[in-house]
C-alpha cells in the first residue's frame, strides 16, 4: 500500500512491495530459514572476502566481497529496494541508462568546474543509518533490522556488496536535493556520481565561494560557503580536502575522469597507458608482458582481460569508430586473436566516419564531403571552386585539419575528387548503390549545412520527387531541404548505398537537386 516516507526529511510517496511487508514475506522472498538468518545475524563477518585494487600508483580501495549466498541475498533484496527508490535527475551512479559519460555531459562547454570527493563514502554510512532509513520509510522496524543486518558489515555498508548502490543513493536523497537548491540558487549545473559531486556553471561561481574564487586546481574546502559546507556535514558526510578541485575556462576541466571542455574525451594519460602496454605485448609476447603486468601492478587477472576493460571504456566514451579506438582495437586484435574485439562498423558509424567537412578559404565557404569505396574522396566541384587545395576535418576534432588537393574536377557536372594523406584508420567508406531510384523512393541527404563546432552529422529523411535531366547531367530532385553545407554530401537509399552527390538547394533555390552516381560512374569512366 502506498505510504508517505520522510527520507529524512524529504517526505515523497512511496509504495512498499508485498515482499518487504513483514518478517514473514521477507523471509518467503529471500527463502531464508530462521536458522539461516540466525547464522548471518552473528556469523556475517565470515561471510566476506577483503581485498584492496589499485586506485592508483599510490592509493587502494578496500573491497568486501561476500560469498555466493549473501551476495544472492543482498541482490535480491537490491531488486526490491530498486522498487523504493526514485532517482533524482542529478544522480548518474548506480542508475540504469546513466554512466560516468552521462555524468561529464551534464557539464560539456561549461566554463567553470567545481568537483568535490565525500571522504569514505561507503563506510561513512553506517548500519544504524540503514535502519533508520527504512523505517523512515515506513518500512516495520523489525524488517528495517533483518534488511540492515544482511546489507552491512562491521556496522557498515560494503564496498563489494550489491545492494551497497542503491541503499547509498537512498542515503544521499536529501543531500541531492539540497544541492540541487544550491546549484539553482547559483545558476549552477549539480551532479553527483557516487561520492563524486559536480558543480558546473557558464559565468564564476561566486555563489560557491565564502570569499573570493581560488586559483585553478586544488583548494582548502573551508573556502567553500558555510551553506554548502553545511549540507554535507549535516548529511553524515566529510569533504575529502585532496579532491576539492575548481577550473577555470583555462584549464582543463574533468569530470569522473572525463575532459569535459570542448567534446567529451578522456584523459591523454588513459590512451597513453593502453598504448604502452600493448607496445609491451608486441615487444616482449604476451606471456612475459603479462608477468610484467602482474609485477608492477599486482592482481591475478590476465592482462588481454584487463586491456579489454580499459578498451571497452574507451569505445563507450569515444565511438566504436573513433580513429583512436579503431587504431588500438586492430593492435589488440594482432596481440590476442583469440579475444578479438568486433570491428565491423553499423551503418550510422560508416556514416559518422565516411562523411567530413570541407572549408574552401579563398571562397570563404563551407560543404561537405564522403569517402566512396573505390572511389576516394569525393565532394561537388563548386565547394572547391577558384582553388586547387581545401581543408578537409572530421567534426570530432575540427582542429585536427588536412590539406587535400582537387585531383580531379568536372564542373559541368559538379564534380570533384580529393587527393589527401589521411590514414585510413581516420575514416570509414561509402559503398556506391547498385540499384536505380524510381519517382517516390525513399533516400536520406546527408552532411554539415552551415557547420559549427559541436553539430553533429545530419541526416534528413525524405522522397524523389522527380528525375530530370539539365544540359545532359542525370539529377535526383528530392523533397528534402538540402541547406547551404550539404553540397558535396551524399544521398543514400534504404540499403545505405550513395545513390547521388547534393548539388544545390535551400530556400534561396526554390528546388533541391542531387546529382545522380551515374554521372559520377560515367566520368570515372572517362578517367
Amino acid at each position: 500500500m502506498p505510504l508517505f516516507g520522510a527520507f529524512f526529511g524529504a517526505p515523497v510517496r512511496v509504495t512498499i512491495p508485498e515482499a518487504l511487508a513483514d518478517e514473514t514475506s521477507l523471509l518467503t522472498y529471500l527463502n531464508l530459514s530462521g536458522p539461516e538468518l540466525k547464522k548471518i545475524w552473528f556469523y556475517r563477518a565470515r561471510m566476506y572476502r577483503h581485498f584492496s585494487i589499485a586506485k592508483s600508483s599510490t592509493k587502494v580501495r578496500l573491497i568486501s566481497a561476500p560469498d555466493q549466498r549473501l551476495k544472492f541475498l543482498q541482490r535480491q533484496l537490491a531488486d526490491k529496494l530498486d522498487e523504493l527508490y526514485r532517482p533524482r535527475n542529478p544522480v548518474h551512479g548506480f542508475v540504469a541508462d546513466r554512466s560516468v559519460k552521462t555524468n561529464a555531459l551534464s557539464h560539456l562547454h561549461r566554463r567553470f568546474l567545481l568537483n568535490i570527493d565525500l571522504a569514505e563514502f561507503f563506510p561513512t554510512i553506517t548500519e544504524n543509518r540503514v535502519q533508520g532509513l527504512l523505517i523512515s520509510l515506513g518500512i516495520d522496524s523489525r524488517v528495517a533490522d533483518i534488511i540492515a543486518r544482511i546489507c552491512c558489515n562491521d556496522g557498515q555498508l560494503p564496498q563489494g556488496a550489491p545492494s551497497s548502490p542503491v541503499l547509498s543513493n537512498m542515503i544521499c536523497f536529501r543531500l541531492d536535493k539540497q544541492l540541487m537548491t544550491i546549484a539553482k540558487d547559483t545558476r549552477c549545473i549539480y551532479t553527483r556520481y557516487a561520492d563524486d559531486i559536480t558543480f558546473s556553471s557558464y559565468q564564476p561561481p561566486v555563489g560557491l565561494f565564502e570569499a573570493t574564487l581560488p586559483p585553478s586546481g586544488r583548494f582548502l574546502p573551508d573556502l567553500l560557503t558555510p551553506a554548502l559546507r553545511g549540507v554535507i556535514q549535516q548529511n553524515g558526510f566529510v569533504i575529502n580536502p585532496e579532491k576539492a578541485h575548481y577550473a577555470d575556462r583555462h584549464s582543463r576541466r574533468i569530470v569522473t575522469g572525463l575532459k569535459v571542455n570542448e567534446l567529451l574525451n578522456v584523459d591523454r594519460r588513459y590512451v597513453r597507458n593502453i598504448r604502452a602496454t600493448l607496445y609491451s605485448v608486441e615487444k616482449l609476447g604476451a606471456k612475459e608482458a603479462e608477468q610484467k603486468f602482474h609485477d608492477s601492478h599486482g592482481g591475478r587477472s590476465s592482462l588481454a582481460a584487463h586491456l579489454q576493460g580499459k578498451i571497452a571504456f574507451l569505445t563507450h566514451i569515444k565511438g566504436r569508430w573513433d580513429p583512436v579506438v579503431r587504431g588500438i582495437t586492430l593492435r589488440f586484435n594482432k596481440c590476442f586473436p583469440e579475444r578479438a574485439l568486433k570491428v565491423r562498423p553499423t551503418p550510422q558509424e560508416i556514416r559518422g566516419r565516411s562523411v567530413w567537412v570541407v572549408e574552401n578559404d579563398p571562397a570563404q565557404q563551407q560543404g561537405s564531403a564522403f569517402f566512396l569505396k573505390d572511389v576516394g574522396l569525393v565532394t561537388a566541384a563548386h565547394c572547391v571552386e577558384n582553388t586547387d587545395e581545401v581543408e578537409v576535418y572530421h567534426p570530432t576534432k575540427p582542429a585536427n585539419k588536412f590539406v587535400a588537393r582537387v585531383s580531379k574536377k568536372c564542373e559541368h557536372r559538379d564534380l570533384a575528387l580529393l587527393e589527401h594523406s589521411i590514414s585510413s584508420t581516420e575514416f570509414l567508406e561509402l559503398i556506391r548503390s547498385e540499384r536505380a531510384v524510381s519517382q517516390g523512393d525513399p533516400l536520406t541527404a546527408v552532411g554539415y549545412p552551415r557547420f559549427h563546432v559541436g553539430d553533429r552529422l545530419n541526416a534528413r529523411p525524405g522522397n524523389v520527387i522527380s528525375l530530370v535531366a539539365r544540359s545532359g547531367v542525370e539529377m535526383i530532385e528530392v523533397n528534402q531541404t538540402l541547406t547551404q553545407g550539404m553540397s558535396g554530401g551524399p544521398v543514400l537509399n534504404g540499403d545505405d548505398g550513395v545513390v547521388g552527390i547534393i548539388h544545390k538547394g535551400g530556400p534561396g533555390e526554390g528546388r533541391d537537386f542531387a546529382v545522380s552516381i551515374a554521372m559520377l560512374n560515367k566520368w570515372l569512366e572517362e578517367k
